[in-house]
């Protein structure tokens, strides 16, 4: 049977470590780290969009985010504005988090992808932020060879469209609107093309 002993890790980790720190120190350092971390939290930030997604796509949600704050759009991705975060946890604390910061935001993308499926808080997110703001759309994020086949829910909402790197906000191919008379309150509108 195969045992993991904790002095072995213990090892490891101090083998992988600059400056060691006795026990004691390491507790404290810790603390202060996480101190630093909810000093800096503001819950008065505010922020025009909130990035849903899976972190498997990471890249991908780095350079919309990009594009978007390009844009003029403050944009909310957690692992990039909250560090501190543990992605992982499902718990109260991460929730209410997350939540106090949907408040701060006036819409949600949610970037669904073959990913996003395994997410735990995309379903989440979408549900509270459509109840809280009711701006929500759908960025489905496909390979150039794939159709978009989403989940049958994700079909109430209008999708996020990148054409000539500008944004739109389509509920088909026909109706839209740009993504900044969206956030405003405009709805999509019967157009020719784009």
């Amino acid at each position: 049977m195969a045992i993991i002993k904790k002095s072995a890790i213990l090892e490891k980790y101090n083998v992988a470590q600059t400056t060691l720190l006795d026990d004691d120190a390491e507790v404290r350092y810790a603390a202060g780290r996480l101190k630093e971390s909810f000093e800096a939290f503001s819950f008065s930030k505010t922020y025009d969009i909130f990035l849903s997604h899976s972190y498997s796509d990471s890249r991908v949600v780095k350079q919309i985010r990009d594009m978007l704050i390009n844009k003029g759009y403050s944009v909310y991705v957690d692992w990039i504005e909250d560090k501190h975060l543990d992605r992982g946890a499902v718990s109260e604390h991460t929730a209410q988090i997350i939540k106090n910061r949907m408040n701060g935001c006036s819409s949600l993308i949610y970037l669904t992808s073959s990913n996003a499926e395994n997410s735990v808080w995309m379903p989440w997110e979408l549900g509270y932020m459509d109840a809280h703001t009711g701006l929500v759309a759908v960025a489905p994020i496909i390979d150039d060879d794939e159709e978009f086949e989403g989940r049958e829910y994700l079909g109430i909402y209008p999708y996020l469209d990148l054409t000539e790197d500008n944004f739109y906000i389509q509920t088909n191919s026909s109706t839209w609107v740009n993504l900044q008379g969206w956030m405003k309150g405009e709805k999509p509108e019967v157009h020719n093309s784009i």
